[in-house]
């Protein structure tokens, strides 16, 4: 008789790194929201930032396609603890939240970049463009590869 002998998950490595070009289409916040979704999940982190992150960078990607004409770059990595995600676009104007009203259907997504990310900022490229970023730190470091 032959028993399968369940072995667990190996630890992530300390670093990693993926990258994700998309094309300017509404669909692209969807495809990004599952590849940062997939990845961290996969790289053993935990589900409550992997939700974090899929709403922050769904965001993210949805203000890049909005006001660019051009593809969209996300790129996600982890290093020493901390998960960032970066996303390019080659509209060369830098975003800021907008303040908070009630009245507005839109404008929430940096604010909420801003409350829920551990870190965020954004910087112009001298070659086209801009980057916005933020980062996120896992709330139990004992789970999965910190």
């Amino acid at each position: 008789m032959n028993s399968a002998v369940a072995t667990p998950f190996a630890p992530a490595p300390e670093k990693w790194e993926c990258s994700l070009q998309l094309t300017n289409d509404p669909r692209a916040p969807r495809v990004a929201r599952r590849t940062v979704r997939g990845a961290i999940l996969d790289f053993a982190l935990d589900a409550e930032l992997a939700d974090t992150a899929e709403l922050l960078t769904s965001e993210l990607v949805t203000n890049a396609v909005q006001h660019s004409d051009g593809p969209v770059l996300v790129q996600l990595g982890a290093r020493r603890g901390v998960v960032r995600v970066c996303v390019w676009d080659n509209h060369p104007e830098l975003p800021d939240p907008l303040p908070e009203t009630t009245e507005d259907p839109f404008g929430r997504g940096l604010l909420l970049v801003e409350r829920l990310a551990d870190g965020w900022g954004r910087y112009p490229l001298a070659a086209d463009g801009k980057v916005v970023w933020f980062e996120l730190v896992p709330k139990n470091p004992w789970q999965g590869w910190i």
